[in-house]
């Protein structure tokens, strides 16, 4: 039996657009969570937000003007 949870991201807010972004380069999303979850059991792993920042303005004002 498999069990589901879904992920949404507030691309308004920065932090998580960044979250997102990093996400988005794997290409198998729910294993790469389950991978996390399992680094994040086993003492978790730090990451450079500021490399997914970039593009977060230009992001937000493309869909500013599509309102």
């Amino acid at each position: 039996m498999k069990k589901v949870k879904s992920v949404a991201f507030n691309v308004s807010d920065p932090t998580e657009y960044a979250l997102y972004r990093y996400a988005a380069e794997n290409k198998y999303f729910s294993t790469y969570v389950k991978r996390l979850i399992q680094r994040d059991m086993e003492n978790g792993q730090k990451v450079d937000f500021n490399k997914y920042m970039k593009g977060f303005e230009h992001y937000k004002e493309d869909n500013n003007n599509e309102s």
